[in-house]
């Protein structure tokens, strides 16, 4: 006499989960086995089921017969196991869309199941090349890490002498995501306040500024809107922005750390402020790990409001989204 064996679907699981067990019935009430027709991805003992590697995982469940049934017909259920994968395009630098990045500055990779937790290293310079179980290699050099979690991660780029298309993996105990990027010596672009107002402060040398101790204020819209207070800058401020992607200083700052004094950058900077060049006074490292800073008094005559920002470096130009606040 012949038996049917229930064996229920089985949902898809992250790649190196705890163990789990997986239970079927047969109508015999005879035992039921299991079988892992792709071990390379998982294996089974008992009922317990182990992930491997990424991939399809398939369990077949068997009901052998005796003197009194026959065996059941098998039942296969698959289910898919779920590895860290890098998103198409989602390696950028930081608080930008283009994909491509320079040695020594800031970028960010976007994907899934990157790092199993969230993670923020909070202790001194270095930052560190593993943090929440989490390494990234770029061009087989670790990067400096700052911030993991499953769909993010923030770092420092290693410095590199390469240029063009190098891998990049992102290393975690459920596995390796790989992908590329393209290195180059320039790659500007500006830190931002949201996503689209240019990081940066007002020098106010008269104390008036409300940052600081009234040394500076945070430059943006003038107002709240924000979530805190900013002011738009007016002709004759000077003024500070972040920036990414400068190129080489001189002297050289290493990779991951800040400078400990003036060190331009070794190319010229040009601004386009509403369309209208501006030359920096001073463009190059700051004292924070990976961020240029960029000086430059507003000239009169560029408008009000939110109005265009670019920097242009080594034949390379940022993004044409971002906008400086004037009035």
């Amino acid at each position: 006499m012949s038996k049917t064996i229930t064996f229920g679907a089985l949902a898809n699981v992250t790649l190196a989960v705890t163990p789990f067990s997986i239970t079927a019935t047969a109508s015999s009430g005879l035992a039921v086995t299991f079988v892992s027709t792709t071990p390379s991805v998982c294996t089974v003992s008992g009922n317990i089921v182990s992930d491997i590697a990424a991939g399809t995982c398939s369990i077949t469940a068997t009901q052998a017969g005796n003197g009194t049934y026959a065996p059941a017909q098998p039942v296969m259920q698959s289910f898919t196991v779920i590895g860290p994968a890098i998103t198409p395009g989602g390696i950028v630098p930081i608080d930008s869309t283009v994909t491509t990045i320079q040695p020594g500055e800031w970028a960010s990779i976007y994907g899934t199941n990157l790092a199993s937790s969230t993670a923020l290293y909070s202790g001194s310079l270095p930052y560190p090349t593993s943090l929440g179980g989490t390494t990234v290699m770029i061009d087989g050099k670790p990067a400096f890490l700052y911030y993991v979690s499953p769909t993010l991660i923030d770092l420092i780029t290693p410095a590199d002498t390469a240029t063009g298309s190098v891998p990049v993996a992102v290393i975690t105990s459920a596995g390796t995501a790989s992908a590329s990027v393209t290195l180059s010596q320039f790659g500007p672009s500006f830190f931002l306040l949201d996503s689209k107002h240019v990081a940066g402060i007002i020098l106010r040398t008269n104390g008036s500024g409300t940052q600081g101790g009234g040394t500076y204020d945070f430059l943006g819209p003038t107002g709240n809107s924000l979530g805190y207070t900013t002011v738009a800058a007016k002709a004759g401020d000077i003024v500070e922005l972040f920036a990414n992607g400068l190129g080489p200083t001189n002297p050289a700052v290493p990779a991951g750390q800040g400078s400990s004094g003036a060190a331009p950058a070794t190319d010229p900077v040009t601004l386009l402020i509403n369309n209208v060049s501006v030359t920096p006074s001073y463009a190059g490292a700051s004292s924070e790990a990976g961020i240029y800073q960029i000086n430059v008094t507003i000239p009169a005559g560029l408008g009000t409001g939110d109005v265009s920002l670019v920097a242009i470096v080594g034949g390379a130009q940022s993004p044409s989204t971002v906008v400086i606040s004037l009035q």
